[in-house]
């Protein structure tokens, strides 16, 4: 089985808004539903699994209802407090409404990533036939600065070393399962990212390519990027 799982347990307050931002509308149409239409349509998972905060969860079933998109494949969970909580709820659904078995693959998506190409979500799940955890990573082309002690720059790291990591994260789902399973309590307050349950007991990460049309809407600013790549996309 291929699972897709929808990370969206989050309430957004870097974008201060009457909703969570993954229900704020990107061309009159919510990010998480953009989202959703984007794995849906790439007809690569058999499965989608959603975390969602408790308080938002009828919200988005009657947005998803009003989408007109076949629900058959979607199934909605509890998210938790943090982002850790969340993929534990994920993979404990998983675990119970399904028969897991050792081929099964998970790509883990953030709600707030709309533009997620296909060739991306392809070339993750063709990965994890040779690899048991991988990451989408774009080379970064700015210069990068060490600064400590307030505003002094002790260093300029090599960028051709430097990546930003862009979701989704896949992995083999029984290898994920059993490497948070076995996280300390001092490991999961470190975990700020997918890929470091993993990282943290020794399998190693691989990468595939990332897009900059990947974007992570968080910030106002990004509402008005993504406003004009929908532009672009629906031309």
């Amino acid at each position: 089985m291929k699972y897709a799982a929808i990370l969206a347990g989050g309430v957004g307050k870097r974008m201060a808004g009457p909703v969570p931002k993954q229900f704020i509308t990107l061309n009159g149409e919510a990010i998480i539903v953009r989202t959703i239409r984007r794995i849906l349509a790439s007809r690569l998972f058999d499965v989608l699994v959603i975390a969602i905060h408790q308080d938002w969860r009828s919200y988005l079933e009657d947005l998803i209802t009003k989408s007109g998109m076949d629900s058959a494949s979607i199934h909605i969970t509890c998210g938790g407090k943090e982002r850790l909580d969340s993929i534990q709820n994920t993979l404990t659904y998983i675990e119970t409404a399904f028969s897991v078995q050792k081929e099964d693959d998970i790509v883990i998506f953030d709600a707030v990533r709309p533009f997620v190409p296909f060739s991306m979500m392809k070339s993750s799940l063709e990965a994890l036939q040779q690899h048991q955890a991988v990451v989408a990573a774009l080379p970064v082309v700015d210069t990068m600065l060490w600064i400590e002690e307030g505003d002094t720059v002790t260093d300029m790291p090599a960028r051709s070393h430097l990546f930003h990591g862009q979701a989704p994260d896949s992995f083999k789902l029984t290898v994920l399962i059993k490497a948070l399973n076995e996280l300390t309590d001092d490991e999961r307050t470190r975990i700020t990212g997918t890929a470091q349950i993993c990282m943290m007991k020794g399998i190693p990460i691989h990468t595939v390519p990332g897009d900059p049309r990947n974007i992570k809407i968080t910030t106002p600013f990004d509402i008005q990027l993504g406003e004009l790549l929908c532009r672009m996309e629906e031309a």
